[in-house]
């Protein structure tokens, strides 16, 4: 059973370039249909972001930022989809320097916000268990929950410092 969700709320989604954030925003507000909830495929944050790439101005952000809380849920997408060798290192280094520049703003501004990995059915459990939904009303198709996709980015810190910890004891990591 799918706890309520507040009535009227919209949950926004974020993410660089192919990290799935339209894929998700479609699945998800499929699963909440009828539920009185809105998903917003992009934000005006996303926008200044990409405003500050083309640019360096950063003088959208104040006004971006002010949009983004009123967002019942922020979920930033993860960069854990893999990145089309033909599209070039650039493109690739473009899309983490978004999905950096979206977590400091986000980070910076005090705004809660979970990060959402996986693929699929996947992406779609851990969404809706970020925004307190369960399963979403969902069928078998969906994984089981666990603690290492707790979609906190404060955990996703921990997780990947220790990981890299670690290599750089095993010799594995410059």
């Amino acid at each position: 059973m799918m706890p309520a969700l507040p009535a009227g709320c919209t949950i926004a989604l974020l993410g660089a370039e192919r990290t799935g954030k339209t894929e998700l925003a479609r699945a998800l507000a499929a699963r909440l249909r009828g539920r009185g909830v809105t998903v917003a495929d992009g934000t005006p944050l996303g926008a200044a972001v990409s405003h500050e790439l083309l640019t360096g101005d950063r003088s959208p952000y104040a006004g971006a930022l002010a949009a983004q809380r009123r967002f019942a849920y922020t979920l930033l997408m993860g960069l854990d989809l893999p990145w089309p060798a033909e599209l070039g290192p650039a493109s690739s280094q473009r899309r983490e320097r978004t999905d950096a520049l979206l977590r400091a703003a986000l980070a910076g501004a005090q705004l809660p916000f979970a990060v959402i990995h996986g693929r699929g059915s996947e992406r779609l459990a851990n969404a809706c268990n970020a925004i307190g939904a369960g399963d979403c009303g969902s069928g078998p198709e969906l994984a089981p929950w666990s603690c290492d996709k707790c979609s906190d980015p404060a955990c996703e810190h921990r997780l990947f410092t220790a990981l890299l910890g670690r290599r750089r004891e095993a010799g594995t990591v410059a």
